[in-house]
């Protein structure tokens, strides 16, 4: 779930989001929003399935090697970037 607000309106608001292990795309999604009212809050909510457990890495392998990039754009306009590197404990 993200929630994002904007004093600005924005025409085409969307992200990318992109899986990186060591630094290779293992998975990409993109989103397109639309339109986002000026002086609003917005809640994007995104189910994504797991592949079967028969098809994932073990996480002794994924840990701190695996990036969650994700890109916010209204357009072709970068509004924002963020990454997170995840561990497991």
């Amino acid at each position: 779930e993200i929630n994002f607000s904007s004093i600005e309106p924005m025409e085409k608001f969307r992200l990318e989001q992109r899986v990186l292990f060591k630094g290779r795309c293992l998975e990409e999604w993109f989103f397109d929003f639309g339109f986002v009212i000026p002086n609003s809050t917005n809640t994007w909510l995104s189910l994504i399935e797991a592949a079967p457990e028969s098809q994932m890495m073990p996480a002794n392998v994924l840990n701190g090697n695996v990036i969650i990039e994700t890109k916010f754009y209204d357009g072709d306009l970068l509004v924002s970037t963020s990454k997170v590197r995840l561990f497991y404990v």
